[in-house]
């Protein structure tokens, strides 16, 4: 077996070699220095947005708080009552004619109805004796009795 001769290269080849590598090094240093460049303008540029979104939140939050304490301030205003009037003293005026008084009336005062009450399903006399016992026929009477003084009192 016959081995092939090692290829051997020729000086302007070396040279031109030598020409192309520091060609490729220089072209690779500059791509370096593109790419650390774009990167961080890439950093700088999220930064920039965090801030402004966190400047963003900070003012959404602050306006929220304003609105919350300007709610609480007008809740926090009581309503003083208004005071009443105190009556005038009485000037007397000396006349031979009866004295007459100014009688102030107070204030109506509110008027609370009662509720009606639902009334038990009635029963005849018949079936209340039929199923008697000691504290039904008490709670008829009372009724009844009640409902009686009402027609009194009211009824006219």
């Amino acid at each position: 077996m016959e081995t092939k001769p090692k290829r051997v290269l020729s000086e302007e080849t070396l040279k031109k070699l030598a020409i192309a590598r520091q060609k490729a090094n220089e072209v690779r240093k500059k791509n370096l220095e593109i790419k650390k460049f774009e990167n961080e303008n890439e950093k700088y540029e999220k930064e920039k947005e965090k801030k402004i979104k966190e400047e963003k939140r900070d003012e959404a939050y602050n306006a929220i708080i304003e609105l919350k304490n300007k709610q609480e301030q007008k809740t926090k205003k009581v309503i003083k009552p208004k005071p009443r009037p105190q009556p005038k003293p009485e000037q007397i005026e000396e006349s031979s004619e009866e004295e007459e008084e100014e009688y102030e009336e107070p204030p109506p005062k509110k008027v609370i109805k009662p509720k009606p009450r639902p009334q038990p399903k009635e029963l005849t006399d018949e079936d209340l004796y039929s199923k008697a016992n000691i504290e039904m026929l008490r709670a008829r009477l009372y009724q009844q009795t009640k409902a009686r003084l009402n027609n009194d009192l009211f009824g006219y």
